[in-house]
């Protein structure tokens, strides 16, 4: 077993691999190049007269590629009725400014809508008598309102294999602009919509089919990489990287390539500190440079402080390559012992393939796409027969 540390040459190291021309990745982006591909989801908001309202979509899963922007949109309806009351003793002649606006909120983004609609004038009575309130409406204040939004640079809290909620708040309510201040009003507003939201993802760096049994464990203060290889060439040199947004790596160690001969299995590992003040997640891969300079990367590891440190929740898993063609690899963060059954699911809810696994102190299922699926969405669906828990991604099929 290899423990390997960052060395001073780290430096060195690191500016001969940024000589590396990336070209076949750096042109896909949202603005210049090859176009990103778009992933859309939509969600439909029923009707509610809440305060606020959320709207939760997926988080952008890295082991499909590199998010580099998204867009959000929403289309939103609403109807208000306004109730209005002279609250002065004498007859007052009031006119209303109704004022009203649709916001939507998350992480580096704001998406909003607003309205005005003039009341009046209205001659009300002396509170108490008669004809001292007037009501106004329902009326349709916003119908099919559309805003939108596109962020260059989404935040981490878009990335992950989890969700995330935006929050949708209306908000508002009238006031006079003639008859004094003596009122009171009661703004009542349905409001409902439809939200759509797109990533937009260029192709992960190409995966080191020779990287094996990847995993991150907690343990303690540290965190514990380990690794190993299969058929690696000489003069292979393996660098570990980390990032907070799953985008932006940067280097915490290396390791050279086992001298052992070509076919045999070179374990490896590295212990990280992890600043005990960042408390969001933390993603972590290992990038191969071989002799030749081509540089493939691991699959990406993803670490959230803040799980539950005992039950379910705490297991990281991955499925990759995301889209597949030949096979797809589940992998757990962390090794695992018992029997597992993996299954291909349809959107119809049919099992397409299957396999039986049983795992002793590894993290891998391999399900082989030998009786290739119709291209399209698929769930993999990993069931721990041991221990009675259960694991769903979501896979393209190409």
């Amino acid at each position: 077993m290899k423990r390997v540390y960052t060395p001073a040459l780290a430096v060195v190291f690191l500016s001969i691999l940024a000589a590396i021309p990336f070209n076949l990745f750096a042109q896909c982006n949202c603005s210049v190049g090859h176009p990103a591909t778009p992933v859309d989801y939509y969600v439909t908001m029923p009707v509610s007269n809440a305060s606020s309202s959320s709207v939760t979509f997926p988080q952008f899963n890295p082991a499909t590629g590199t998010l580099y922007c998204m867009s959000v949109q929403d289309t939103i309806s609403a109807i208000t009725t306004t109730k209005l009351q002279n609250t002065s003793p004498d007859t007052t002649i009031y006119s209303w400014l109704l004022s009203m606006s649709g916001n939507l909120t998350g992480p580096g983004l704001s998406v909003s809508q607003s309205t005005t609609k003039t009341y009046g004038p209205d001659t009300l009575a002396g509170l108490g008598i008669p004809g001292d309130n007037i009501t106004h409406g329902p009326d349709t204040i916003f119908d099919s309102a559309t805003g939108a939004k596109t962020i260059s640079s989404p935040s981490s809290a878009y990335i992950g294999s989890g969700s995330f909620s935006f929050t949708f708040q209306m908000s508002g309510g009238a006031i006079p602009t003639q008859g004094g201040s003596n009122y009171t009003a009661q703004v009542i507003t349905n409001y409902w919509g439809n939200f759509h939201l797109t990533y937009y993802w260029c192709p992960a760096a190409p995966l080191a089919n020779d990287i094996q049994e990847f995993t991150a464990t907690p343990d303690g203060s540290i965190i514990l990489l380990q690794w190993q290889t299969a058929n690696q060439q000489p003069n292979t040199q393996y660098e570990i990287q980390t990032s907070t947004d799953g985008k932006n790596f940067y280097s915490i160690g290396e390791a050279k390539g086992d001298a052992s001969p070509t076919g045999t299995i070179a374990k490896y590992q590295h212990q990280y500190h992890p600043d005990p003040t960042n408390m969001g997640k933390l993603y972590f891969r290992i990038q191969e440079t071989n002799a030749g300079g081509k540089v493939t990367y691991s699959a990406i590891l993803i670490i959230d402080p803040k799980a539950p440190s005992q039950g379910q929740d705490d297991i990281s898993y991955r499925t990759y390559p995301n889209p597949a063609t030949g096979s797809l690899t589940f992998q757990f963060g962390s090794n695992q012992t018992g029997r597992f059954l993996v299954e291909l699911i349809s959107t119809a809810g049919q099992s397409v393939l299957q396999k039986a696994a049983t795992l002793t102190g590894t993290s891998q299922i391999r399900l082989d796409l030998t009786a290739k699926p119709v291209k399209g969405l698929y769930f993999l669906r990993t069931t721990d027969l041991t221990h009675d828990r259960q694991y769903t991604s979501k896979v393209f099929i190409e």
